[in-house]
């Protein structure tokens, strides 16, 4: 029931969620499970070899990409961040020229 309500809370405009807010969590949870998952195959590598069988060279390469997998997701949040804070402005200010010159 409360997932229906958060999903369908990503809709609606003027809320605190949005579904740049939802692709932003979910690629950072997403990218953890990543990163818990190549420390666990780090470590069975060492258990049963003894030593670091694993490329870490492409190791590195894919975490480097699930990184901007995470930071393309923030992308979209930022500029839309800035926009409304922007409009936001802008009507502030023409608030207060009303109030000045009525």
């Amino acid at each position: 029931m409360k997932l229906n309500k958060y999903l369908a809370s990503l809709i609606r405009n003027d809320t605190g969620n949005s579904s740049k807010s939802f692709a932003l969590v979910m690629s950072t949870i997403m990218s953890f499970i990543v990163a818990m998952v190549m420390c666990g195959i780090l470590v069975y590598d060492v258990y049963c070899n003894g030593y670091i069988k694993t490329n870490l060279e492409d190791a590195g390469i894919f975490m480097l990409c699930v990184g901007s997998c995470v930071a393309a997701s923030g992308v979209p949040k930022i500029f839309g961040e800035r926009a409304r804070k922007k409009e936001s402005f802008q009507q502030e200010i023409e608030e207060e020229e009303e109030i000045i010159d009525p």
